[in-house]
Formats: C-alpha cells, structure tokens, sequence
C-alpha cells in the first residue's frame, strides 16, 4: 500500500464548530466506513477504527525480526467497568511505529481481528494496515495516509468529540498501564510449569541482592507442589510454605530495578521463563532486552483488579493460617500465645499518646503526602533477613549509607569508612490482617527505635548482635519461624513524604520515627 501522505488543512472554528454545543455524553456514530470499538469481535476480519489512547508501551523489538509496540484505545461503546481493546502495531523499522502517549487518537485503517486467550486484540500489520496519531486537535495541518483522506475532515471532528468526552470527569480513564493485554498468559503461581514464558501479578515477600543478579521471592497465595518440599527459604511471612513463593532471579538492567523493591510491593512480572535449579524446584528467570530497554517489571497499586484477587487471597490464607495456630494443640508449641499480646504495647511512643490512632489502610490513601500518624500492626516480614545487614557503613562527609557488605572506603570519596548506620525495613500487617504497610527504619530514628544499640559493624561486634537478636524476637515473635499470627500487635508511629524516582513518578514512604522498643 502507498506510503504517500496528504497534507490536509482546517482551522479550530471549521473542526469544531458543529460540536461545541453537543452533549459530550451522547452517543455519537463514528466516521463513515469506521466501526465502534464494542463491534471489533469477529476473528478475522478487517476493521477501521477511531478511539482513545489510555495505555501505551515503548517501542520494542519483536520476537521476529519486526518492531512492535502496543496501545489500548477506548470510545463511548466500551463500557467503564472494561479496559478496551489492545492494539499491536509492527513495522519493518522502528522509526516507522507511531510515537504515542496516553490522551492522542489512534485512526487505524484495515486492522485485523483476532483473539488471544479470549480477549479480542486488534493487529496493525505492516503489510495492509495503515494508521494515524492525532496528538493536537488545534494543529491546522495534519498529514493523512491516502487511504483516510476523503475522509479526513470528518476524523477531526469525530477526534475533537472524542477527546473531549474521554477528558470529562465521568469518562476520565487515562493511565491503565496495566490494560495492556500481554503477549504471553499471565499465570497464577498454581498453574506455573516447567520451560514456559509467562507474565505474574504477585507481592514480593523478599529480596536477597547477590553479585550481578537479584533473587525476588514472591506470592499470589496459591500452591504449586512443583516448587518443592523444603522449608529451605527461612523468614517467610504470612506463614507461607515454600509451595507458596516462587523464586525469580533478575539479571542484566533489571538487577538495579529488583533492589529498590521494598517487601510487600505488588508487582506485574513481564515475559518470565520457567525453568528447574539444581534441587529439581521450579524457579523462575528475568533477563534483559538485548536491543531496547522494555519495562518488565511494573509496580502496581493495590486498586489493580489483579492485586484485589490476590488480596482476597491473602486474606483467606491468613484467616486460616491464624485459626490453626490459635488452636489448643497448638498453643502447646506457642507458649508466647499464652499472653494477651493484642492488649499489650511493646513499645514506648514518644510522639504524643494524644496522637489518635490512624488505621493502616487510611494512612496509604491520605491525600496528603507528608505527614505522619499513629498506627497498629504486627511485625510479618523483615528486610534484610539477616540481623548482620542491618547496620551498614556510613560515609560522614558524603552522608552515604554504603550498601556494600564489607565495603572498606566510600564509594564516592574514597575515604575509609569508620562509621556505621542502621538500615533496615519492617512489613507490618493490621489487625484484621488485610492492609500492609512497608516501614523503613534508618539513621536516627533507627538509634531511637534500638534506644542503647549502637549503630556498629554486627558481622564483628557479638555483643550488640546478640542485644539486637533478643530485642527484635520480641517484636517479630515467631514470624522469624514462619508462624504469621504469633507476633505482637504494637502501637508505632510513622512519617509519611513522597520521592521522585527515574521516570519521573511519585511514590509514597513510610519511616518509623520517634518510636522505641524496649528492653
């Protein structure tokens, strides 16, 4: 088909003039010769289509020899409970994919119809289909593919009615990053098999940082007996088996991606490969895109539709794993459950008792980014795992917490390291055992939180290792044994401010502050 393209020229006043006073909410038909969204079912057939970018992804290389890159579009026949139809685009060159970002309109002439795992895709070939982004419905001049046009002033109307009414405060549906239907299944843990690429939605219960890679180890509360027998992963959560956590070792650009991942982060895994270890357990691996940077990991909020199923889950796995141990026969073995601990504080707030209690679920939906609040939770997992990482060196005149074990000099200055800083991170759960809450405790409010511990090198000093051990099981109660439920509630206060990461988005921390555990 020509690649040839038409200059086409209207004015504001012309494209809009026959729409300003419309209803924005009423059902418009599209162009002549386009179809609405809702009517793209039959596999198959060509199709000509208007709608609304939502979603996008980079443009990527292919598993042949094209460049692909994907995009989901909406228009008013898509219902708002549905997330609308993924469109994938290749082309010979990665010059000739469209350069996208949520809020255009995507025109596609001659896209072909088809069915992936019963969701309806449509496929802009690089033979026969041709396409147009309309990123400024103000722009005058506008260059069209031959085949649109005839009809290229009426696209620009239809275009302006659309981006109005996605812009509208009841049809708002901008940023579902997540819509965009994967090219591989996306599994439960339960149905994982050897020697097969897959996406996960699943929470990460612990990070374990090794030379050159990263071994995440994560859950979405379903079983797969192919993970293995062993108790071999100490300090899980939840009172989760090792059929419950599948372990993904991250390599190439995603190493520096899997550190930053705080424990209890909801995660959509993209484009994992399956394979057995050497103990004969199923794992899973995560490599690098060898030409062009894709996103593969992808940190989810907990109103994704995914994250709610696992959520349910969990909920139902802890309401269980609690009843078992709260039975008598089990109290024989759980002497710390003779004691009433959901009425007991452990620990000393200094922040002001006259600080109302805050619940943790409230605290992550607070309009307010910087603040801080009064909660209660238990103690479910620890990060690091192991005590002797807790305190790490500290470069005084960079302010640097060096997070190199045995790291002699500072990175940056070069000058030795004598001092060392407590870093570490605790996962707290509320009393009903559904909200989370990822707790960083460093610098001083770490030496307030060990009041009498000393920030030293733990891997050489037995003494405050041993204090720190005896002080720590006291909150952690038999989490450290896998037993979720024996832990003691406590009252702890926490501030709350956002950071900016890499690409640009805000994301909230929580740092406990002003709070001591005692003796």
């Amino acid at each position: 088909m020509s690649s040839v393209t038409y200059t086409v020229s209207h004015s504001d006043e012309e494209v809009s003039k026959t729409l300003r006073d419309e209803n924005i909410n009423t059902l418009r038909r599209p162009v002549k010769g386009f179809i609405f969204l809702q009517k793209a079912r039959r596999p198959g057939a060509l199709v000509n289509v208007i709608g609304v970018v939502v979603a996008c992804t980079p443009k990527r290389k292919s598993n042949g020899t094209d460049y692909t890159c994907s995009l989901v579009i909406i228009d008013p026949s898509i219902p708002l409970n549905a997330k609308g139809i993924t469109v994938n685009v290749f082309r010979s060159l990665i010059d000739q994919l469209p350069d996208l970002s949520v809020g255009n309109i995507f025109v596609g002439k001659n896209l072909r119809i088809q069915t992936f795992y019963e969701t309806t895709q449509l496929v802009a070939t690089k033979e026969g289909s041709t396409f147009k982004v309309i990123d400024d419905i103000t722009e005058r001049d506008h260059q069209f593919p031959f085949s649109m046009r005839s009809h290229a002033k009426e696209i620009m109307e239809y275009s302006d009615y659309l981006r109005r009414w996605c812009t509208s405060s009841s049809n708002s549906r901008h940023g579902d990053y997540t819509s965009i239907t994967s090219s591989r299944k996306r599994i439960k843990i339960q149905e994982l098999l050897p020697g097969i690429f897959f996406d996960l939605i699943a929470e990460i219960v612990m990070v374990c940082s090794a030379e050159f890679k990263v071994d995440l180890y994560v859950t979405d509360f379903t079983e797969n007996k192919l993970l293995g027998n062993q108790e071999y992963r100490p300090k899980t959560p939840y009172g989760l088996c090792s059929r419950n956590i599948l372990q993904i070792t991250l390599w190439d650009e995603h190493v520096e991606d899997g550190e930053k991942l705080p424990i209890g982060t909801f995660v959509l895994l993209r484009n994992l490969h399956s394979k057995r270890n050497t103990n004969d357990d199923l794992v899973a691996f995560l490599h690098g895109d060898r030409e062009f940077r894709n996103k593969k990991i992808i940190i989810l909020d907990e109103q994704d539709a995914g994250v709610k199923e696992i959520i349910s889950r969990r909920s139902a796995f802890c309401a269980q794993k609690t009843q078992k141990v709260l039975e008598p026969i089990e109290r024989s073995s759980c002497p710390e459950l003779e004691h009433d601990y959901t009425e007991q504080s452990i620990t000393r707030i200094i922040c002001g008792k006259e600080i109302e209690l805050t619940e943790i679920d409230d605290i992550k939906v607070h309009p307010e980014p910087a603040n801080f609040f009064r909660t209660r939770g238990r103690v479910i997992s620890v990060m690091p795992p192991n005590f002797e990482d807790f305190s790490l060196p500290y470069c005084h005149r960079c302010n640097k917490i060096i997070h190199i074990k045995g790291c002699e000099n500072c990175t940056k200055c070069s000058r030795g390291l004598k001092r060392f800083k407590y870093k570490f991170g605790l996962l707290f759960e509320d009393e009903l055992g559904v909200g989370t809450l990822p707790v960083l405790i460093t610098k001083g409010d770490a030496n307030t939180f060990l009041e009498g511990l000393p920030p030293v090198n733990l891997y050489q000093n037995q003494t405050v290792l041993q204090k720190l051990k005896g002080r720590m099981q006291k909150l952690l109660g038999n989490v450290l044994e896998s037993q979720a439920g024996c832990g003691p509630l406590i009252d702890f206060c926490v501030r709350t401010y956002e950071i900016e990461d890499e690409n640009g988005n805000f994301k909230r921390i929580y740092r406990m502050f002003n709070t001591v555990l005692q003796e």
